[in-house]
């Protein structure tokens, strides 16, 4: 069975020194990765959904995220936006079947409403405590209820809810199709409700790690930023564990790819 492609929404620009200990001050062109997956069981899949117009166009945005898109800048990338690729394929948005969300901040939930006959499969914890929280904590978080389908609630599938599996590197999981194929890795510590997604049936086991960092260098030279980027860290120990976790796996004979990296991988050590 072949393996995620990964595509591009948008890009970032971003200091070097903010992502990597000991890093300079050079501008890096941070990607905002998604990808697409087939699977006879999930059918078409959505892996993330990446920025899109909704979080940088438009006078009906919520101050919030005008303020956030405003700070950050994402530079859409409209050849690889999901629309675009799909209708390449053959596809259009009414054909995804399954989008999996790593987790809930707007680079990964930013087109979500385009696919309004996707089943989201996603942390249901983690969602509910977003959706508990303040507007400002929801800010700090990085998580904009705007951009959800109002119909979220009935469309998702949490992860809690899935057959747990124990990986003998990443530990427990959850079993996204029944047959240990796909399963959604805990990698705590970036934000609420953050998984990674294991392809373990491919030649090389192939982890999409997201966010468990920006650069693959941080992780492989274990040069983990400072603040203030661990300021944004949900718990920062738990981000260390799950870079551990990521690092044996890639020792261990897998590929990794991260949503952020420059070098879009996949990754080796």
């Amino acid at each position: 069975m072949k393996g995620p492609r990964f595509f591009n929404s948008a890009t970032l620009s971003v200091s070097e020194r903010l992502l990597l200990k000991g890093g300079t001050g050079r501008k890096l062109p941070i990607p905002v990765l998604y990808g697409l997956y087939e699977h006879p069981l999930l059918g078409l899949t959505l892996i993330d959904t990446g920025y899109g117009p909704a979080v940088t166009e438009g006078a009906e945005r919520s101050l919030a995220l005008r303020l956030y898109s405003g700070f950050l800048k994402p530079e859409l990338n409209p050849d690889e936006a999901p629309d675009a690729v799909l209708r390449r394929e053959g596809w259009n948005a009414g054909a995804v079947q399954t989008v999996i969300l790593t987790h809930f901040h707007a680079d990964h939930i930013g087109r979500l409403r385009e696919f309004p006959n996707a089943r989201i499969l996603a942390s249901a914890d983690a969602f509910a405590a977003l959706q508990g929280q303040s507007r400002l904590g929801q800010l700090h978080g990085g998580y904009f209820a705007e951009l959800m389908p109002d119909d979220i609630e009935t469309r998702m599938t949490g992860f809690e809810a899935l057959p747990l599996v124990r990986h003998p590197l990443l530990g427990p999981c959850r079993d996204l199709t029944g047959a240990g194929e796909v399963l959604a890795v805990p990698l705590s510590g970036h934000a609420l409700g953050h998984y990674g997604v294991l392809f373990s049936n491919l030649e090389r086991p192939l982890l999409y790690a997201v966010d468990s960092q920006w650069l693959w260098q941080a992780i492989a030279e274990d040069r983990l930023p400072g603040l203030p980027v661990r300021a944004v860290y949900s718990n920062e120990r738990e981000a260390r564990d799950s870079v551990e976790r990521v690092r044996a796996f890639a020792r261990a004979g897998g590929e990794v790819v991260l949503c952020h990296d420059p070098d879009r991988g996949p990754h080796r050590l």
